[in-house]
């Protein structure tokens, strides 16, 4: 796989530097605006100790729902405000500061990593379709979808061992000055983390289409198939799961087929490989499997596609024959070029705060005994 690949980046040299830079654009316009705001949200609400805070009257109601203590809620309701991978990220920094169990973890993986409204009624709801209901009936059914599993496994798995929910004694606060510097330089570093995944992923998606695996699957796929737009939405499906941006996209051009919208609400729902990937070092952190984590998501993403199906009938929507172009465009740009310049002041703070710190500390003095 690695030669294949390497093989593909010199013979088409143009074509994976084109995508790149399409990388780079998705980050600018939509990732770091996004996403940088709640990283830094989450790491000043558990440094600062405000999450244990509210983490015993929470509990009431996360525990018999989800089986885990009210700590988690951070994680859960971070995530699907945040967007993917502010859950992951967020539910590590709570077993790293060990205000919830691995336990507790593995349970919360299951469902507390979700796409943000930002993107579902931004970019896929008036980018992709031309309505902005069309992102709410998606955002429901994914949310919807996502609690659904989380009380599901809760049932699956029984009432959780004694002593298994990790409850806190005294909870210490912090000053903000005191977290501040090292929330700015966590959340800048994770949002670079991501961006690189990003990048990576568009370059991938763009050399199997150039190497002609793509349009090859999607003709596989799409002959026995006797829909309308059957070639599109095989082609969204397969993008889908690598990248669940471009995936969406790709729909543009079939949203006056039924199986759009469902389809649309699986990949968002599913999240694709380079989000699972953007997740892994939080899992990590966190002692979460990757493979129970993976089988979730699949789930979440067959029953946001159910759920949207079904809403769609209880709610008919006017979606425009053609939608608007601009899946970027149409996006929320969350204080913009304001948080952009944010995230660059961040990074050069990092960079001058770890040479200060290195420069401060005191030569250490070594003693040979014989």
């Amino acid at each position: 796989m690695l030669l294949a690949f390497a093989a593909l980046l010199f013979s088409f040299p143009e074509e994976s530097a084109a995508a790149a830079r399409q990388g780079i654009k998705l980050c600018l316009d939509l990732l770091i605006p996004s996403l940088f705001p709640f990283f830094f949200l989450s790491s000043l609400l558990i440094s600062t100790g405000l999450a244990g805070l509210c983490a015993r009257p929470l509990g009431r109601l996360m525990s018999p729902l989800f089986g885990v203590s009210g700590s988690g809620a951070a994680a859960l309701i971070l995530g699907a405000v945040g967007g993917y991978p502010v859950g992951a990220r967020t539910l590590a920094q709570l077993v790293e500061r060990q205000e919830c169990s691995p336990e507790e973890a593995r349970r919360l993986s299951l469902f507390c990593n979700n796409c943000g409204p930002a993107f579902f009624i931004g970019a896929a709801g008036a980018g992709v379709f031309g309505s902005k209901e069309a992102g709410f009936l998606m955002l429901g059914a994914n949310l919807s979808a996502a609690i659904l599993l989380g009380i599901f496994f809760r049932m699956l798995r029984g009432r959780p061992a004694q002593g298994m929910i990790h409850r806190r004694g005294e909870v210490s606060l912090s000053s903000l000055s005191a977290e501040l510097p090292d929330c700015v330089r966590g959340a800048f570093t994770s949002t670079l983390n991501v961006c690189a995944y990003v990048i990576l992923f568009s370059i991938l998606t763009a050399l199997t289409e150039r190497s002609g695996v793509l349009p090859f699957l999607v003709e596989t796929c799409s002959a026995p198939l006797p829909l309308e737009h059957s070639e599109t939405l095989c082609r969204s499906f397969l993008v889908g799961l690598l990248e669940l941006s471009t995936g969406s996209a790709a729909l543009e051009k079939a949203t006056a087929s039924p199986g759009a919208l469902p389809l649309a609400a699986f990949i968002l729902g599913w999240g694709g490989l380079s989000v699972h990937c953007q997740s892994l070092p939080f899992w990590r952190k966190a002692g979460v499997s990757a493979a129970p984590y993976l089988w979730a998501k699949l789930a979440q993403g067959l029953l946001s596609a159910l759920l949207t199906s079904v809403g769609v009938k209880l709610f008919p929507l006017t979606l425009p024959v053609m939608a608007p172009a601009g899946l970027l465009s149409a996006a929320p740009q969350l204080l913009g070029q304001e948080i952009l310049a944010l995230w660059a002041l961040s990074g050069v703070y990092f960079l001058l705060s770890g040479k200060k710190r290195l420069e401060k500390q005191p030569k250490k003095r070594y003693t040979i005994h014989k």
